[in-house]
């Protein structure tokens, strides 16, 4: 059998270190970056924007299954707010429950307040 010494075909050359490591991406906010001087990481501006954050905004940060996870507080609030809301029966208003209660307690408190004042005047001006 005679050997080939031209290639055809499928017998073509690697690809160079650049080509192979160039992919296009499934998703656009992906990125790299690099760790700082003292842990610090520079979020990207088109991912800040995404996120809707500015310098100077506190963010939330937890790591899950070894991985960084990166949220603005206003996501965070929301996630708290939807949990709650899944917790509440349809149709329940708990503003409304939370408000009748406290004006309850603070009548309650308020005729306790009136009755020890009347038995503190009393006992002031000796009519016991």
């Amino acid at each position: 059998m005679a050997k080939r010494t031209k290639e055809t075909g499928f017998d073509e050359g690697g690809q160079s270190a650049y080509e192979a490591a160039f992919v296009p991406r499934e998703n656009p906010m992906l990125d790299r970056v690099k760790l700082g001087e003292g842990g610090r990481l520079v979020i990207p501006a088109a991912m800040r924007e995404a996120l809707g954050v500015k310098p100077g905004d506190e963010m939330a940060l937890e790591v899950v299954d070894g991985e960084l996870k990166i949220k603005s507080y206003m996501a965070v609030i929301r996630e708290l707010q939807d949990e709650f809301n899944r917790l509440v029966p349809a149709g329940e208003d708990v503003v409304d429950d939370f408000l009748r209660e406290r004006r309850e307690d603070q009548k309650r408190s308020d005729e306790r307040f009136d009755r020890l004042h009347q038995e503190g005047t009393r006992l002031k001006d000796g009519n016991e």
